[in-house]
Parts: structure tokens; C-alpha cells; sequence
């Protein structure tokens, strides 16, 4: 693992980033153009924190994801999933967990946020999970207003703990998480360059139009990656894929 080199490829992004590198054979790599304080914009992968929160409630008895959904809780809303598309939308939470990680889709998520409350999903963040500054203040597709809090971010040592979290869980939630980012459709980041198959990534992407991130691990190391505010979309994109190449691909 060439510290430098990873350095280097970073230093050719235009925007604010966060990188984050693990293994069992090296010490860990953290390279960011931001203080340790600074929040970065999450997109869908809050999605994941989110997640999370959803077993603690549901070990907490708050929530069962055997329970059936109601889908005339919430707006239909599009972009990512497509889920409102669906004849039967009244399907049980385990479901739109899944598709929620799966096909990054907004309806379902928001039924999620829904069933558990912005609240109790922060209260969990803060007094749970111990996240320095993340914050779920929106709704997917909501109008974003961050001076008003209404808006999704993260820090990077935030980012890093949810591989410490993930790995509190039970084993049978650690396996249920698995199992849905090991189907996260998303194949355009860290494993664009990657031929088929080669790698079980377990993970979890995000984008808006000035933000994308991914957040994600395998059974040898932990890896992610948050670009906000960018003017080159495509230099992005090949930051991933050589870093992915390098890191994911050995």
C-alpha cells in the first residue's frame, strides 16, 4: 500500500474530500484537504448510519422488520429506486430496508425515516452511537437547507466509527446488514475498474450533483471515499476506479 501514491491521486480533485484506507497488514490512512471537524454532505450514504439505527431499534423493541409497511404514510417520491412503481407497496420494513440499500430508493427510504422519527434517528446518532456531527435532517428528495439544519452530513471520524459500530452489532444483524450492501447495485466508484465479480464489496454509494461519496468494506479492508463541491465530475469518477484498482484488486 503506497501512501504516496494515494496522496497523489487525491491531490488531483478539485473539490473537499475524505479518504479513508484499512487493512490487517498496515497501519490506516486517512487523507483530507478538511479539518476533522468539517461536514460532509452524506447523500444516500446515510443511508447506512441509518441502517443501523434501525437495528437498535428494533432490538430496542421500537420497530420489527417483519411488521407491514404503510405506504400511504409518505408522499410517493422518485429519483433513486423504484419502488412507487410496485402494485403491492405493502410489503414488510425488512423489504424496503433492502431496497433502501440495494437500489438506493427514496421512497423507501423516507418510509423508514418515517417509522422511526427524525428524533429518535439523531437521538441514536448522538447518544448511541457516539457520532462527533451527524446529522439526518431531511427527507430524500426534500429541498436541502443546511443554515436551518435541514440537510444530511457526516464527518469523517463519524465515517470511520461505523465500521467499529457494524461490528458491535449480533451476528445475525451483522449478517442481515451484509447481505444488503453485498447487493448494493452501485458499480460506478471504487470498483468501476474491477472485472466482474472479483471482489465481494460490501458497500454503500451516494451522489448528488455536487456530491459522491462511497462507503464500504470487504473481508480484508475498509474503504471510503466523500468528494463534495467538485467541479470535474469525471476526474471523480477515475479517482475511484484507480483507487479501487490499487486497494480493492490485490
Amino acid at each position: 500500500m503506497d501512501r504516496e501514491r494515494i496522496e497523489k491521486e487525491l491531490s488531483t480533485l478539485d473539490g473537499e474530500y475524505t479518504f479513508y484506507y484499512s487493512d490487517q497488514e498496515n497501519h490506516p490512512i486517512v487523507v483530507s484537504n478538511r479539518d476533522e471537524s468539517h461536514r460532509f454532505l452524506t447523500a444516500s450514504v446515510i443511508k447506512v448510519p441509518l441502517l443501523f439505527a434501525w437495528y437498535v431499534s428494533e432490538k430496542e423493541g421500537f420497530v420489527s422488520s417483519d411488521e407491514i409497511c404503510d405506504p400511504s404514510s409518505e408522499p410517493i417520491v422518485k429519483g433513486a429506486g423504484f419502488y412507487y412503481l410496485f402494485h403491492q407497496k405493502a410489503l414488510p420494513y425488512h423489504d424496503l430496508l433492502l431496497m433502501m440499500i440495494a437500489t438506493s430508493d427514496n421512497y423507501c427510504t423516507n418510509l423508514i425515516i418515517n417509522k422511526l422519527g427524525f428524533e429518535r434517528v439523531n437521538h441514536i446518532f448522538s447518544e448511541t452511537f457516539h457520532f462527533r456531527d451527524t446529522h439526518l435532517g431531511r427527507k430524500m428528495m426534500s429541498k436541502p437547507d443546511s443554515a436551518r439544519g435541514y440537510d444530511n452530513w457526516t464527518t469523517t471520524a463519524d465515517m470511520i466509527h461505523c465500521y467499529d459500530l457494524f461490528h458491535s452489532f449480533p451476528d445475525e444483524a451483522k449478517k442481515n446488514i451484509s447481505e444488503m450492501l453485498s447487493v448494493c447495485q452501485a458499480d460506478k466508484l471504487f470498483t468501476r475498474n474491477l472485472k466482474g465479480d472479483s471482489v465481494d464489496f460490501y458497500h454503500k454509494s451516494g451522489g448528488l450533483h455536487n456530491v459522491i461519496n462511497e462507503w464500504g468494506f470487504t473481508d480484508r479492508c475498509r474503504i471510503f471515499l466523500l468528494c463534495n463541491n467538485y467541479s470535474d465530475y469525471q476526474k471523480v469518477y477515475d479517482v475511484f476506479g484507480n483507487l479501487g484498482k490499487w486497494l480493492l484488486d490485490s
